[in-house]
């Protein structure tokens, strides 16, 4: 590859990273917001910080090493991923985001009632770590 090439790949990836990041910090915030919520929401909020802190170094490495087209395409694949769990969420309940704790303690009770959406975000979210890792691990390992 070129140099041209190399840097708009880094470039390409150093955005993508960043974008991914961002839309992980606003679900981590969203869920994180739940109070009284159910272990199967905290769990969500500790998977979501783990995505989230893999993504700073596969942008920094993305720098120092030339990035592969299979890394760009598992970073765009992710943010649709990223994108399909926002509309989840927005499925799940739109009271979620109520500053009134009255409306997120039964927010939360009803989070329990809708467990399938919320065992499907997981899954969702577990896959979308595994793809993550191993493209990060094909890069830069």
């Amino acid at each position: 590859m070129d140099g041209l090439s190399s840097t708009a790949s880094a470039i390409a990836v150093v955005s993508l990273a960043v974008q991914l990041a961002d839309s992980v910090k606003k679900l981590c915030e969203f869920w994180s917001s739940v109070r009284d919520a159910p272990e199967d929401i905290h769990a969500i909020v500790t998977e979501l910080e783990l995505l989230s802190s893999g993504l700073p170094e596969i942008a920094t490495g993305a720098q120092h090493v030339e990035p592969d087209v299979a890394l760009i395409a598992v970073l765009k694949d992710c943010t649709l991923k990223v994108k399909n769990l926002r509309t989840l969420v927005c499925e799940i309940d739109a009271d979620f985001i109520s500053t009134s704790p009255r409306i997120h303690r039964w927010t939360a009770f009803r989070a329990v009632l809708k467990n399938e959406k919320i065992k499907k975000f997981q899954e969702a979210l577990e896959r979308l770590k595994s793809t993550l890792l191993m493209a990060q691990q094909n890069q830069f390992g």
